[in-house]
């Protein structure tokens, strides 16, 4: 049953607390890695029997039922809000936009069938009943710019609209959050979201040889100046400003704890992808340690939602790795659970 603000905060930080001492994160994470088979570990994640398809295809059906629990979690933690938070509501779209890209991606390719979709309700957006036509799917909803994407776009371009409208959508959604924890949660979200920019800008430089000009036009702008002083943009723009082998201009860097190791002597040059890991185990930390500081507002609710992607993200490692036969050792590194 819905409830005023402050009676929603309070239930919602006990009953989330709850659910989280229980959830395959942190130290707990390496159970995931303790079983032997798939059908272990859907035992070990879900009460009810596995379903009956080749172990091959387990891996599969554990990431969809994971992913399903989640949200419905979420969803019984909002309906206790009479009007839920904006942004609240904006990150369980995040799974309406990457249908968006399925979407898109299907039409591009001339397929008659619709596609397999998250399935986001009652947070759906997008009018599934009136596939093909996407601007029927989309009429009247936050997502109709979609149709003025032109099928011969390729995936890459659309799916760089979708991310920078998303992108957007989060940044306005922070600015109306509660003034108690608007701060901090424009500082984790917002540190995320520029920390994505500066590792893709990073990717692009190092893997595609794009130019800064190229890249700045690539990276997602909390509005559409697409100004380089945009506060989304600004760390990218300061590690293109970067020798990639240059360590002693690197070490200088606000964020230089996040960079692969160094030796003297020995050849370096900065890892996007080492960078990355390390800012997602640091950015899934930073949640845990506000989720406790700010009880009683949004942060808590937000806090669980990045925590528990986190776990979502260890599950999908867990099965991905019984289903490759990938040793323990190695799926915890991949999983960011092991120091190297």
């Amino acid at each position: 049953m819905a409830m005023d603000k402050s009676a929603a905060d309070a239930y919602v930080y006990a009953k989330s607390s709850a659910i989280l001492s229980k959830a395959y994160v942190f130290s707990k994470a390496g159970a995931l890695f303790s079983v032997k088979s798939l059908h272990e570990l859907w035992a070990l994640l879900f009460k009810k029997e596995a379903p009956p398809v080749p172990e091959t295809l387990l891996a599969k059906e554990i990431e969809v039922q994971a992913q399903k629990n989640f949200l419905m979690q979420y969803d019984s933690l909002l309906a206790n809000y009479s009007s839920p938070p904006e942004l609240l509501i904006a990150l369980a779209h995040f799974y309406e936009y990457e249908n968006l890209k399925i979407i898109l991606s299907a039409l591009s390719h001339g397929e008659k069938m619709i596609p397999e979709l998250t399935d986001v309700s009652p947070f759906s957006i997008i009018n599934t009943k009136k596939w093909p036509d996407i601007k029927l799917m989309t009429e009247g909803t936050e997502l109709d710019w979609a149709s003025d994407i032109k099928k011969e776009t390729s995936s890459k371009d659309s799916d760089y609209i979708i991310d920078t409208h998303y992108v957007k959508k989060i940044w306005a959604s922070l600015q109306k959050t509660d003034k108690s924890c608007r701060e901090v949660l424009t500082e984790l979200i917002g540190g995320k979201l520029s920390m994505d920019n500066a590792v893709w800008a990073l990717r692009l430089k190092l893997y595609y040889g794009m130019t800064d000009e190229e890249i700045f036009s690539n990276l997602a702008y909390s509005d559409n100046s697409k100004n380089l002083n945009d506060v989304l943009v600004q760390e990218a723009v300061k590690v293109l400003s970067f020798a990639p082998d240059d360590y002693e201009a690197w070490r200088k860097w606000k964020s230089a704890f996040l960079l692969n190791p160094y030796e003297e002597g020995s050849p370096w040059k900065v890892d996007p992808r080492w960078i990355y890991n390390s800012y997602r185990k640091f950015y899934v930390l930073k949640a845990r340690r506000l989720f406790h500081l700010y009880p009683f507002t949004d942060c808590p609710l937000v806090c669980w939602f990045i925590i528990k992607r986190n776990e979502l993200e260890n599950i999908r490692t867990a099965s991905e790795s019984l289903r490759l036969s990938i040793d323990t050792q190695t799926a915890l590194k991949f999983a960011g659970l092991t120091e190297d």
